[in-house]
C-alpha cells in the first residue's frame, strides 16, 4: 500500500511540474513578445545651415610718402624733445645735488646747535659752582673775623682784662680756624668744578664752531646748485 501511494504522488507531481513548465514557457514567450524593442520614430531631416556670406577684407591703408620738408620737421621735433628732456635731466641732477648739500648743511647745523646747548649747560653749571664757592668764601671771611675778635680777647686775657681763660679762647680760635679751612676747601672744590665745566664748555664751543663752518660751506654749495638749476630752467623757458 505504501509503494502504490508513493508512485501515485510522483505521477501527480510530475504532471504538476510539466504543466507548470508549460505555463511558464507560455508566459515567458508572451513577455518576450511584449518586451520587444519599440520601433524607433522616423528621424527628422536636419536643417540645412545658411551659407556663410564671405566678407571682403579691408584694403590696407596706402602709405603716404613723406616729403623732404615733413621729414625735416620731424627731425627738428625729435631734436627739440631730446633737448628738452636733457635739460630737464640736468635740472633734476642739479636739484638733487642741491638737496643733498642742503641735507648735509642741516645735519651740521643740528650738531652745531647740540654742542652749543651742551656748552651753555656747562657754562650754567660753572656759574652755579662759582656761586657756591663765593658763598663758602663769605662764610670763611666771617669766621676769620670771629677768630680775630677772639685773638683780641686772648690778648686782653693775658693782661687780665677778660674773664675768659686763655685756654678756652685758644680752643675757640682753633675751632674757628678749622671751620675756615673747611669752608676754603669746599670753596676751592667748587672752583675746580667750575673750571672743569668751563673747559667742557670751551670744548663744546670749539666743536660747535667747526660744525657751523661746515654748515655754512654746505649751504653755499646748495645755494650755488639751486641758482644753476634756476638759470637753466629760465633758459629753457
Amino acid at each position: 500500500m505504501g509503494a502504490e501511494e508513493d508512485a501515485s504522488k510522483r505521477k501527480e507531481f510530475q504532471k504538476r511540474t510539466d504543466e507548470d513548465i508549460d505555463s511558464f514557457l507560455s508566459r515567458s514567450d508572451f513577455q518576450r513578445t511584449q518586451q520587444s524593442a519599440p520601433s524607433k520614430p522616423p528621424a527628422e531631416p536636419a536643417l540645412a545651415k545658411p551659407a556663410e556670406v564671405p566678407t571682403k577684407a579691408a584694403p590696407p591703408p596706402e602709405k603716404h610718402e613723406l616729403t623732404d620738408e615733413e621729414h625735416e620737421e620731424q627731425i627738428k621735433a625729435a631734436r627739440t624733445s631730446r633737448a628738452e628732456f636733457e635739460a630737464y635731466q640736468d635740472v633734476a641732477i642739479l636739484r638733487k645735488k642741491a638737496h643733498a648739500f642742503g641735507h648735509k648743511a642741516a645735519k651740521y647745523f643740528h650738531k652745531y646747535k647740540a654742542n652749543e646747548a651742551k656748552a651753555q649747560k656747562c657754562s650754567a653749571r660753572a656759574v652755579a659752582f662759582r656761586e657756591k664757592s663765593a658763598e663758602r668764601n663769605e662764610k670763611s671771611r666771617s669766621l676769620k673775623d670771629m677768630a680775630k675778635e677772639y685773638e683780641v680777647e686772648l690778648a686782653g686775657a693775658a693782661q687780665g682784662k677778660t674773664e675768659l681763660s686763655p685756654e678756652s679762647l685758644r680752643t675757640k680760635i682753633a675751632q674757628l680756624e678749622r671751620k675756615v679751612a673747611k669752608q676754603e676747601e669746599i670753596a676751592r672744590k667748587n672752583e675746580a668744578k667750575a673750571a672743569a665745566q668751563t673747559a667742557k664748555a670751551a670744548k663744546y664751543r670749539t666743536r660747535a664752531a667747526k660744525f657751523l663752518e661746515q654748515n655754512k660751506l654746505f649751504e653755499s654749495e646748495a645755494r650755488r646748485y639751486s641758482k644753476r638749476a634756476d638759470n637753466l630752467e629760465k633758459a629753457g623757458t
